[in-house]
């Protein structure tokens, strides 16, 4: 199993967190207000809110939260590893900072919190799945790019304060039903037949 260069399959979560962070890979063809990212093949966008997003990959439900008003303002915020849940770290990468946890769910799953370069990326997989889902939410988190032209513009007409949903990025989950009620929403889709090109790059 491999997503990009990376073969995934005998090294660890935090191998698959270093090796992610500080690919050179530099590349986007996600375009949206204030900032662009990178989505890997096999994931697919099924909703767009805001700063929110909700990819699908193998009936797993990634949700993205981008924090432009954080990442504008400078915020910073320090984490501290746990000992209580199956895997914990802070991330720490020339400025850029965050954390990683994973936590075992009620229906014997496993849910990945991971937020990086002020944007968070939760998801529940089966355990076989967790090193790929790791690997996804790392790659796509760690391709963000701000346009601080268009944030300044955003900023100074109090576009993001007023308009965008507050979810704060630095705390981690107590437990997995937020993520549980975006699932439950969107547990009935199905994929639309139409063959789709995963290298299109969506404007």
């Amino acid at each position: 199993m491999t997503t990009g260069c990376m073969n995934i399959s005998n090294i660890d979560y935090a191998e698959i967190i270093n090796e992610t962070l500080t690919s050179k890979i530099n590349i986007t063809n996600e375009n949206r207000q204030g900032y662009q990212y990178y989505l890997p093949k096999g994931l697919r966008i099924i909703k767009t809110t805001g700063s929110n997003e909700i990819f699908l990959k193998d009936n797993n439900y990634y949700y993205l939260y981008v924090d432009k008003v954080s990442y504008y303002n400078n915020i910073q915020k320090d984490y501290k590893e746990k000992d209580n849940v199956v895997f914990s770290k802070k991330i720490e990468n020339n400025e850029k900072f965050g954390y990683v946890e994973i936590k075992k769910t009620t229906n014997e799953q496993y849910f990945i919190e991971i937020m990086y370069n002020y944007a968070k990326i939760e998801v529940i997989v089966p355990e076989e799945q967790l090193k790929e889902a790791l690997a996804y939410s790392a790659s796509i988190l760690t391709s963000i790019k701000y346009q601080n032209t268009v944030l300044k513009s955003l900023m100074e007409e109090n576009t993001l304060g007023s308009n965008e949903v507050e979810y704060n990025i630095f705390e981690t989950a107590d437990t997995e039903s937020s993520y549980l009620e975006i699932a439950e929403e969107y547990g009935q889709y199905e994929e639309e037949q139409e063959h789709v090109d995963p290298d299109f790059i969506r404007r």
